[in-house]
Protein backbone atom coordinates (compact mmCIF):
# COMPACT_ATOMS: atom_id res chain seq x y z
CA UNK A 1 0.00 0.00 0.00
CA UNK A 2 1.38 3.75 -1.40
CA UNK A 3 2.18 5.87 1.71
CA UNK A 4 -0.07 9.07 1.92
CA UNK A 5 1.91 11.86 0.32
CA UNK A 6 3.58 14.11 3.43
CA UNK A 7 0.87 16.82 4.13
CA UNK A 8 2.17 20.63 5.70
CA UNK A 9 -1.05 20.17 7.49
CA UNK A 10 -1.23 16.83 8.79
CA UNK A 11 2.64 16.75 9.96
CA UNK A 12 2.10 20.26 11.47
CA UNK A 13 -0.89 18.47 13.02
CA UNK A 14 1.03 15.85 14.48
CA UNK A 15 3.98 18.24 16.09
CA UNK A 16 1.10 20.24 17.46
CA UNK A 17 -0.31 17.39 19.26
CA UNK A 18 3.37 16.14 20.72
CA UNK A 19 4.01 19.57 22.03
CA UNK A 20 1.34 20.21 23.67
CA UNK A 21 1.60 17.03 25.45
CA UNK A 22 5.33 17.84 26.09
CA UNK A 23 3.96 21.09 27.43
CA UNK A 24 1.63 20.00 29.38
CA UNK A 25 4.18 17.31 30.96
CA UNK A 26 6.35 20.46 31.42
CA UNK A 27 4.20 22.37 33.05
CA UNK A 28 3.33 20.02 35.27
CA UNK A 29 7.04 19.32 36.24
CA UNK A 30 8.28 22.75 36.57
CA UNK A 31 5.55 23.83 38.81
CA UNK A 32 5.88 20.84 40.96
CA UNK A 33 9.24 21.16 41.50
CA UNK A 34 9.24 24.88 41.87
CA UNK A 35 6.67 24.27 44.56
CA UNK A 36 7.90 21.58 46.00
CA UNK A 37 11.25 22.05 46.76
CA UNK A 38 12.65 25.13 49.11
CA UNK A 39 14.28 28.13 47.15
CA UNK A 40 17.32 27.83 47.09
CA UNK A 41 17.13 23.81 46.83
CA UNK A 42 15.52 24.76 43.05
CA UNK A 43 18.30 27.08 42.45
CA UNK A 44 20.55 24.26 42.82
CA UNK A 45 18.46 22.34 40.54
CA UNK A 46 18.13 24.85 37.93
CA UNK A 47 22.14 25.79 37.98
CA UNK A 48 22.92 21.72 37.51
CA UNK A 49 20.60 21.09 34.77
CA UNK A 50 22.17 24.62 32.88
CA UNK A 51 25.39 23.67 33.53
CA UNK A 52 24.31 19.70 31.93
CA UNK A 53 22.36 21.39 29.37
CA UNK A 54 25.12 23.96 28.18
CA UNK A 55 27.75 21.08 28.14
CA UNK A 56 25.33 18.81 26.43
CA UNK A 57 24.40 21.30 23.41
CA UNK A 58 27.86 20.58 21.87
CA UNK A 59 25.94 16.92 21.39
CA UNK A 60 23.47 18.42 18.44
CA UNK A 61 25.78 19.43 16.22
CA UNK A 62 23.86 20.47 13.43
CA UNK A 63 23.86 16.80 13.05
CA UNK A 64 19.68 16.33 12.52
CA UNK A 65 19.08 19.69 10.17
CA UNK A 66 21.79 17.83 8.07
CA UNK A 67 20.44 14.57 7.87
CA UNK A 68 17.03 15.80 7.14
CA UNK A 69 18.40 17.67 4.40
CA UNK A 70 20.32 15.45 2.56
CA UNK A 71 17.65 12.60 3.23
CA UNK A 72 15.31 15.23 1.74
CA UNK A 73 17.48 15.15 -1.44
CA UNK A 74 18.96 11.50 -1.36
CA UNK A 75 15.89 9.40 0.17
CA UNK A 76 17.73 6.31 -1.36
CA UNK A 77 20.73 6.80 0.89
CA UNK A 78 18.57 7.08 4.02
CA UNK A 79 19.86 4.21 6.07
CA UNK A 80 23.76 4.94 5.57
CA UNK A 81 22.70 9.14 6.57
CA UNK A 82 20.77 7.69 9.79
CA UNK A 83 24.11 5.49 10.44
CA UNK A 84 26.02 8.15 10.28
CA UNK A 85 24.47 10.86 11.96
CA UNK A 86 23.81 8.24 15.07
CA UNK A 87 27.42 7.27 15.26
CA UNK A 88 28.50 11.29 15.32
CA UNK A 89 26.11 12.23 18.28
CA UNK A 90 27.11 9.06 20.39
CA UNK A 91 30.97 10.22 19.69
CA UNK A 92 29.78 13.88 20.59
CA UNK A 93 27.81 12.56 23.69
CA UNK A 94 31.19 10.31 25.26
CA UNK A 95 33.36 13.86 24.74
CA UNK A 96 30.66 16.11 26.54
CA UNK A 97 30.50 13.62 29.39
CA UNK A 98 33.69 13.24 29.04
CA UNK A 99 34.70 16.90 29.87
CA UNK A 100 31.90 18.02 31.73
CA UNK A 101 32.95 15.19 34.17
CA UNK A 102 36.95 16.38 34.21
CA UNK A 103 35.15 19.52 35.01
CA UNK A 104 33.30 18.75 37.93
CA UNK A 105 35.94 16.82 39.06
CA UNK A 106 38.36 19.98 38.91
CA UNK A 107 36.11 22.84 40.42
CA UNK A 108 35.39 20.22 43.63
CA UNK A 109 31.80 19.61 43.62
CA UNK A 110 30.72 17.48 46.37
CA UNK A 111 29.22 13.92 46.45
CA UNK A 112 25.26 15.86 45.59
CA UNK A 113 26.51 17.98 43.57
CA UNK A 114 27.88 15.40 41.43
CA UNK A 115 25.40 12.80 41.61
CA UNK A 116 22.66 15.51 40.34
CA UNK A 117 25.13 16.66 37.55
CA UNK A 118 25.86 13.13 36.27
CA UNK A 119 21.94 12.83 36.21
CA UNK A 120 21.14 15.90 34.44
CA UNK A 121 23.59 15.18 31.76
CA UNK A 122 21.74 11.63 31.18
CA UNK A 123 18.43 13.80 30.96
CA UNK A 124 20.11 15.82 28.21
CA UNK A 125 21.94 12.74 26.28
CA UNK A 126 18.61 10.93 26.24
CA UNK A 127 16.81 14.02 24.86
CA UNK A 128 19.33 14.19 22.40
CA UNK A 129 19.02 10.83 20.97
CA UNK A 130 15.39 10.97 21.14
CA UNK A 131 15.40 13.89 19.18
CA UNK A 132 17.59 12.48 16.56
CA UNK A 133 15.39 9.44 16.36
CA UNK A 134 12.95 12.34 15.93
CA UNK A 135 14.56 13.97 12.93
CA UNK A 136 13.79 10.38 11.58
CA UNK A 137 10.03 10.85 11.21
CA UNK A 138 10.84 14.54 10.41
CA UNK A 139 13.07 13.75 7.19
CA UNK A 140 10.38 11.27 5.94
CA UNK A 141 7.37 13.67 6.93
CA UNK A 142 5.96 11.04 9.24
CA UNK A 143 5.28 12.91 12.36
CA UNK A 144 2.35 10.86 13.03
CA UNK A 145 4.26 8.50 15.05
CA UNK A 146 5.43 11.50 17.67
CA UNK A 147 2.25 11.64 19.82
CA UNK A 148 1.33 8.68 21.15
CA UNK A 149 5.26 8.46 22.19
CA UNK A 150 5.16 11.86 24.02
CA UNK A 151 2.10 11.05 25.84
CA UNK A 152 3.79 7.83 27.15
CA UNK A 153 7.23 9.79 28.06
CA UNK A 154 5.02 12.69 29.50
CA UNK A 155 3.01 10.45 31.87
CA UNK A 156 6.47 8.90 32.88
CA UNK A 157 7.50 12.63 33.69
CA UNK A 158 5.17 13.05 35.18
CA UNK A 159 4.88 9.91 37.47
CA UNK A 160 8.08 9.73 38.42
CA UNK A 161 8.62 13.46 39.35
CA UNK A 162 5.39 13.09 41.62
CA UNK A 163 6.93 10.05 43.53
CA UNK A 164 10.39 11.71 43.90
CA UNK A 165 8.31 14.50 45.50
CA UNK A 166 6.03 12.68 47.54
CA UNK A 167 9.26 10.60 49.22
CA UNK A 168 11.05 14.10 49.68
CA UNK A 169 14.50 12.60 47.56
CA UNK A 170 15.46 16.24 46.95
CA UNK A 171 16.65 17.46 43.46
CA UNK A 172 18.82 14.21 42.71
CA UNK A 173 15.27 12.32 42.93
CA UNK A 174 13.99 14.60 40.54
CA UNK A 175 16.26 14.45 38.42
CA UNK A 176 16.46 10.76 38.37
CA UNK A 177 12.69 10.50 37.44
CA UNK A 178 13.52 12.90 34.54
CA UNK A 179 16.66 10.79 33.47
CA UNK A 180 14.23 7.40 33.54
CA UNK A 181 10.98 8.90 31.54
CA UNK A 182 14.04 10.36 28.82
CA UNK A 183 15.37 7.16 28.62
CA UNK A 184 12.13 5.73 28.39
CA UNK A 185 11.05 7.91 25.40
CA UNK A 186 14.83 7.64 23.31
CA UNK A 187 14.00 3.56 23.52
CA UNK A 188 10.54 3.95 22.20
CA UNK A 189 11.45 6.74 19.59
CA UNK A 190 14.23 4.55 18.15
CA UNK A 191 12.04 1.28 18.29
CA UNK A 192 10.04 2.98 16.05
CA UNK A 193 12.06 5.04 13.83
CA UNK A 194 14.85 1.81 13.20
CA UNK A 195 11.91 -0.81 13.40
CA UNK A 196 8.87 0.90 10.45
CA UNK A 197 10.69 3.52 8.72
CA UNK A 198 15.03 3.33 8.23
CA UNK A 199 16.59 1.07 9.90
CA UNK A 200 20.78 2.50 10.01
CA UNK A 201 23.69 0.90 8.84
CA UNK A 202 27.00 1.23 10.04
CA UNK A 203 28.67 0.24 6.77
CA UNK A 204 29.50 3.36 5.20
CA UNK A 205 32.43 5.46 3.86
CA UNK A 206 35.00 7.45 6.19
CA UNK A 207 34.70 9.91 3.38
CA UNK A 208 31.09 10.41 3.66
CA UNK A 209 31.24 10.28 7.56
CA UNK A 210 33.67 13.10 7.99
CA UNK A 211 31.67 15.03 5.32
CA UNK A 212 28.43 15.16 7.05
CA UNK A 213 30.63 15.89 10.35
CA UNK A 214 32.42 18.71 8.48
CA UNK A 215 28.45 20.02 6.99
CA UNK A 216 27.21 19.94 10.28
CA UNK A 217 30.29 21.65 12.51
CA UNK A 218 29.38 24.79 11.11
CA UNK A 219 25.43 24.25 12.08
CA UNK A 220 26.42 22.84 15.65
CA UNK A 221 28.60 25.64 16.50
CA UNK A 222 25.58 28.03 15.81
CA UNK A 223 23.37 25.34 17.96
CA UNK A 224 25.79 25.23 20.48
CA UNK A 225 25.90 29.29 20.59
CA UNK A 226 21.76 29.38 20.60
CA UNK A 227 21.39 26.42 22.98
CA UNK A 228 23.93 28.16 25.65
CA UNK A 229 22.38 31.60 25.24
CA UNK A 230 19.56 30.42 27.42
CA UNK A 231 21.30 28.93 29.84
CA UNK A 232 23.93 31.93 30.26
CA UNK A 233 21.95 34.02 32.34
CA UNK A 234 21.31 31.18 34.76
CA UNK A 235 24.58 30.00 34.93
CA UNK A 236 26.02 34.32 35.51
CA UNK A 237 23.05 34.21 38.10
CA UNK A 238 24.92 31.18 40.02
CA UNK A 239 27.91 32.78 39.45
CA UNK A 240 27.26 36.21 40.38
CA UNK A 241 24.58 36.55 42.66
CA UNK A 242 23.37 33.54 44.34
CA UNK A 243 20.53 30.47 44.56
CA UNK A 244 17.59 32.70 45.22
CA UNK A 245 18.22 35.08 42.26
CA UNK A 246 19.16 31.66 40.35
CA UNK A 247 15.22 30.61 41.54
CA UNK A 248 13.62 34.14 40.72
CA UNK A 249 15.10 33.95 37.20
CA UNK A 250 14.70 30.36 36.25
CA UNK A 251 11.15 30.03 36.89
CA UNK A 252 9.87 32.39 34.21
CA UNK A 253 12.45 31.79 31.93
CA UNK A 254 11.55 27.74 32.12
CA UNK A 255 7.97 29.18 31.69
CA UNK A 256 8.86 31.59 28.72
CA UNK A 257 10.36 28.47 26.98
CA UNK A 258 7.88 25.80 27.22
CA UNK A 259 5.38 28.03 25.13
CA UNK A 260 7.88 28.39 22.31
CA UNK A 261 7.60 24.58 22.22
CA UNK A 262 4.34 24.83 19.72
CA UNK A 263 6.08 27.22 17.62
CA UNK A 264 8.58 24.76 17.43
CA UNK A 265 6.29 22.16 15.96
CA UNK A 266 5.72 24.54 13.30
CA UNK A 267 8.93 25.06 12.40
CA UNK A 268 9.65 21.07 12.62
CA UNK A 269 6.59 20.50 9.95
CA UNK A 270 7.97 23.66 7.69
CA UNK A 271 11.68 22.63 7.38
CA UNK A 272 11.67 19.59 4.69
CA UNK A 273 8.78 21.49 2.98
CA UNK A 274 11.89 24.51 2.80
CA UNK A 275 14.34 22.49 2.32
CA UNK A 276 12.74 20.63 -0.52
CA UNK A 277 11.31 24.14 -2.40
CA UNK A 278 14.65 26.31 -2.01
CA UNK A 279 16.94 24.46 -4.88
CA UNK A 280 13.95 23.94 -6.99
CA UNK A 281 12.02 26.12 -6.51
CA UNK A 282 13.05 29.55 -4.45
CA UNK A 283 9.64 31.83 -5.21
CA UNK A 284 7.82 29.48 -3.82
CA UNK A 285 9.84 28.72 -0.73
CA UNK A 286 10.14 32.21 0.09
CA UNK A 287 6.05 32.97 -0.31
CA UNK A 288 5.78 29.75 2.31
CA UNK A 289 8.59 31.48 4.70
CA UNK A 290 6.09 34.87 4.58
CA UNK A 291 2.95 32.91 5.18
CA UNK A 292 4.27 31.07 8.44
CA UNK A 293 6.24 34.17 9.65
CA UNK A 294 3.40 36.70 9.29
CA UNK A 295 0.85 34.19 11.21
CA UNK A 296 3.81 33.27 13.61
CA UNK A 297 4.28 36.65 14.49
CA UNK A 298 0.19 37.45 15.18
CA UNK A 299 -0.30 34.51 17.01
CA UNK A 300 2.55 34.68 19.85
CA UNK A 301 2.12 38.48 20.24
CA UNK A 302 -1.24 37.17 22.25
CA UNK A 303 0.59 35.58 24.84
CA UNK A 304 3.22 37.72 25.40
CA UNK A 305 0.96 41.01 26.11
CA UNK A 306 -1.54 38.84 28.30
CA UNK A 307 1.66 37.56 30.42
CA UNK A 308 3.41 41.00 30.63
CA UNK A 309 0.67 42.47 31.22
CA UNK A 310 -0.80 39.79 33.96
CA UNK A 311 2.58 38.78 35.29
CA UNK A 312 2.38 39.25 38.98
CA UNK A 313 -1.09 37.06 39.57
CA UNK A 314 0.54 34.63 37.32
CA UNK A 315 3.78 34.21 39.22
CA UNK A 316 1.74 33.74 42.11
CA UNK A 317 -0.54 31.34 40.97
CA UNK A 318 1.77 29.39 38.83
CA UNK A 319 4.65 29.50 41.04
CA UNK A 320 3.86 30.30 44.60
CA UNK A 321 4.71 33.37 47.04
CA UNK A 322 8.04 32.36 47.22
CA UNK A 323 8.82 33.69 43.53
CA UNK A 324 6.57 36.56 44.04
CA UNK A 325 9.70 38.40 43.42
CA UNK A 326 9.87 37.27 40.11
CA UNK A 327 7.02 39.03 38.18
CA UNK A 328 9.33 41.74 36.59
CA UNK A 329 11.43 39.01 35.04
CA UNK A 330 8.36 37.34 33.65
CA UNK A 331 7.20 40.60 32.00
CA UNK A 332 10.03 41.53 30.71
CA UNK A 333 10.71 37.98 29.29
CA UNK A 334 7.29 37.26 28.23
CA UNK A 335 8.31 40.26 25.54
CA UNK A 336 10.97 37.76 23.61
CA UNK A 337 7.89 35.15 22.64
CA UNK A 338 7.66 36.15 19.28
CA UNK A 339 11.15 37.06 18.34
CA UNK A 340 12.56 33.99 19.58
CA UNK A 341 10.13 31.90 17.84
CA UNK A 342 10.31 33.91 14.52
CA UNK A 343 14.05 33.59 14.94
CA UNK A 344 13.42 29.60 14.73
CA UNK A 345 11.60 29.85 11.57
CA UNK A 346 14.87 32.42 9.87
CA UNK A 347 17.31 29.69 11.43
CA UNK A 348 15.70 26.84 9.68
CA UNK A 349 15.70 29.19 6.30
CA UNK A 350 19.62 29.76 6.60
CA UNK A 351 19.87 26.26 7.18
CA UNK A 352 17.57 25.17 4.00
CA UNK A 353 19.67 27.05 1.84
CA UNK A 354 23.02 26.10 2.68
CA UNK A 355 24.10 29.50 4.60
CA UNK A 356 23.88 28.21 7.85
CA UNK A 357 27.25 29.76 8.77
CA UNK A 358 25.64 32.83 9.54
CA UNK A 359 23.95 31.57 12.33
CA UNK A 360 27.59 30.93 13.97
CA UNK A 361 28.52 34.41 13.62
CA UNK A 362 25.68 36.25 14.73
CA UNK A 363 24.45 33.68 17.69
CA UNK A 364 28.18 33.94 19.16
CA UNK A 365 28.24 37.54 18.81
CA UNK A 366 24.55 37.44 20.94
CA UNK A 367 26.77 34.98 24.03
CA UNK A 368 29.64 36.94 24.65
CA UNK A 369 26.86 40.27 24.34
CA UNK A 370 25.03 38.21 26.99
CA UNK A 371 28.03 37.04 29.03
CA UNK A 372 29.23 40.82 29.07
CA UNK A 373 25.93 42.43 30.02
CA UNK A 374 25.34 39.79 32.79
CA UNK A 375 29.06 40.15 34.23
CA UNK A 376 27.60 44.37 34.49
CA UNK A 377 24.24 43.60 35.37
CA UNK A 378 23.45 40.81 37.59
CA UNK A 379 26.35 42.18 40.53
CA UNK A 380 23.87 45.38 40.17
CA UNK A 381 20.65 44.38 39.56
CA UNK A 382 20.34 40.68 40.22
CA UNK A 383 17.63 38.60 38.03
CA UNK A 384 15.94 41.64 36.92
CA UNK A 385 19.08 42.85 35.36
CA UNK A 386 19.86 39.55 33.84
CA UNK A 387 16.08 39.42 32.34
CA UNK A 388 16.98 43.15 30.99
CA UNK A 389 20.05 40.97 28.95
CA UNK A 390 18.47 38.41 27.88
CA UNK A 391 15.65 40.28 26.12
CA UNK A 392 17.85 42.18 24.29
CA UNK A 393 19.58 39.02 23.06
CA UNK A 394 16.96 37.26 21.65
CA UNK A 395 15.91 40.50 20.12
CA UNK A 396 20.04 40.46 18.62
CA UNK A 397 19.15 37.30 17.23
CA UNK A 398 16.23 37.43 15.16
CA UNK A 399 17.34 41.30 13.83
CA UNK A 400 20.70 39.53 12.54
CA UNK A 401 18.75 36.04 11.43
CA UNK A 402 16.66 38.19 9.20
CA UNK A 403 19.33 40.23 8.08
CA UNK A 404 20.67 37.25 6.70
CA UNK A 405 17.60 35.63 5.12
CA UNK A 406 17.20 38.99 3.35
CA UNK A 407 20.39 38.81 1.86
CA UNK A 408 19.30 35.86 0.25
CA UNK A 409 15.89 36.80 -0.83
CA UNK A 410 13.87 35.51 1.85
CA UNK A 411 12.39 38.58 3.00
CA UNK A 412 9.66 38.94 5.60
CA UNK A 413 7.87 41.58 4.24
CA UNK A 414 6.41 41.81 8.13
CA UNK A 415 5.22 45.13 7.85
CA UNK A 416 2.00 44.89 7.85
CA UNK A 417 1.36 42.26 10.50
CA UNK A 418 3.51 44.08 12.59
CA UNK A 419 0.86 46.89 12.53
CA UNK A 420 -2.47 45.15 12.98
CA UNK A 421 -0.60 42.83 15.83
CA UNK A 422 -0.13 46.51 17.42
CA UNK A 423 -3.71 47.42 16.74
CA UNK A 424 -4.77 43.75 18.13
CA UNK A 425 -2.68 44.46 21.01
CA UNK A 426 -3.54 47.98 22.07
CA UNK A 427 -7.05 46.87 21.85
CA UNK A 428 -6.28 43.98 24.04
CA UNK A 429 -4.59 45.88 26.73
CA UNK A 430 -7.30 48.38 26.57
CA UNK A 431 -9.98 45.20 27.63
CA UNK A 432 -7.15 43.82 30.24
CA UNK A 433 -6.72 47.00 32.06
CA UNK A 434 -10.40 47.55 33.78
CA UNK A 435 -10.05 43.95 34.94
CA UNK A 436 -6.93 44.13 36.20
CA UNK A 437 -8.10 42.84 39.04
CA UNK A 438 -9.77 39.81 38.11
CA UNK A 439 -6.95 37.91 35.94
CA UNK A 440 -9.21 35.19 34.63
CA UNK A 441 -11.25 37.38 33.27
CA UNK A 442 -9.35 39.86 31.83
CA UNK A 443 -7.36 36.83 30.28
CA UNK A 444 -10.43 35.77 28.28
CA UNK A 445 -11.63 39.27 27.44
CA UNK A 446 -8.13 39.82 26.26
CA UNK A 447 -8.04 36.82 23.73
CA UNK A 448 -11.54 37.79 22.27
CA UNK A 449 -10.84 41.27 21.54
CA UNK A 450 -7.40 40.71 20.26
CA UNK A 451 -8.93 37.82 17.74
CA UNK A 452 -11.69 39.98 17.07
CA UNK A 453 -9.41 43.18 15.93
CA UNK A 454 -7.40 40.28 13.55
CA UNK A 455 -10.23 39.24 11.93
CA UNK A 456 -11.56 42.24 11.24
CA UNK A 457 -7.67 43.49 9.94
CA UNK A 458 -8.15 40.69 7.68
CA UNK A 459 -5.28 39.38 9.62
CA UNK A 460 -5.99 35.51 8.18
CA UNK A 461 -8.82 33.80 5.75
CA UNK A 462 -9.47 31.26 2.76
CA UNK A 463 -6.80 33.43 0.83
CA UNK A 464 -3.93 32.07 3.20
CA UNK A 465 -5.23 27.84 2.70
CA UNK A 466 -5.24 28.81 -1.36
CA UNK A 467 -1.64 30.10 -0.73
CA UNK A 468 -0.32 27.21 1.34
CA UNK A 469 -2.13 24.70 -0.89
CA UNK A 470 -0.42 26.47 -4.05
CA UNK A 471 3.14 26.69 -2.48
CA UNK A 472 2.76 22.82 -1.08
CA UNK A 473 1.73 21.44 -4.78
CA UNK A 474 4.12 18.60 -5.45
CA UNK A 475 6.91 19.46 -8.14
CA UNK A 476 9.62 17.77 -10.07
CA UNK A 477 12.86 16.96 -8.10
CA UNK A 478 15.69 18.87 -9.16
CA UNK A 479 18.49 17.34 -11.15
CA UNK A 480 21.06 18.20 -8.78
CA UNK A 481 21.33 20.31 -5.12
CA UNK A 482 23.39 23.52 -4.77
CA UNK A 483 26.53 22.77 -3.37
CA UNK A 484 26.77 23.20 0.02
CA UNK A 485 27.88 26.36 1.30
CA UNK A 486 29.25 25.98 4.71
Amino acid sequence: MTPPRPSLARNFLALAVSRAVQIASGFFVLLAVARGLPLDAYGEYASLSALAGAVAAMTYFGIQQIMIREMAASPAAGAALVGQALALRLAMIALAGLGLAAFAVAAGYGRQALIGLALAFAVEACRSLAMLGCAVFQAKERMGYEPPLSIVAGLAAIAFVSAALWLRLGYTGVLAGLALASGLHMALVWSVAAGRLVRPTFRFEKAALWRMCAASAVVGLGIFFHQNLFRANTLALSWWAGLAAVADFQAPHELILKLEILPQALMLAVFPALSRLAPIDPLAARRLFRLIFRHTLHAMALPSILLAFFAEPACLLLFGEKFAGSAMVLRLLALALAPLALDMLVNNVLVAIGRQRYALYYAAAALAANVAGNWYAVPRYGAVGSAVVALCSYLWLLVFSSRFAARHGFRAHGLGALLRVLCAGGACLGACFPLRHLPLAGLAAGTVVYCAVLVGLRAFGPHDLAELRSVMKPRPQAAGRPGEQA
